[in-house]
């Protein structure tokens, strides 16, 4: 009989790896601090201002006008890519 231990082996893969066990990765590190950025942002950014597209007018809060246009910015990244991912197909 061999004399493994039990427990897997925590060693890294490559010297240059660290394990860590904190369970908290680097991504969710990273949308943890995007996420106290945008409240922050939200907070702070919370008059109302006018925004006018040809005969439209709309007055909402800034950080809404930036939320939708975030979404649009998302909507038509998206587009363009699938546009992309059919003309190489």
């Amino acid at each position: 009989m061999t004399d493994q231990p039990s427990t897997p082996d925590r060693r890294p893969n490559r010297p240059d790896q660290v394990v860590r066990d904190t369970g908290v990765s680097p991504r969710q590190v990273v949308a943890i601090v995007l996420g106290v950025l945008a409240l922050i942002f939200i907070f702070q950014n919370n008059e109302s201002i006018a925004v006018q597209l040809l005969v439209v007018e709309i007055s909402a809060p800034l950080w809404i006008v930036t939320l939708m246009l975030l979404a649009l910015g998302i909507l038509i990244g998206w587009l363009l890519s699938s546009r992309r991912a059919r003309r190489k197909a």
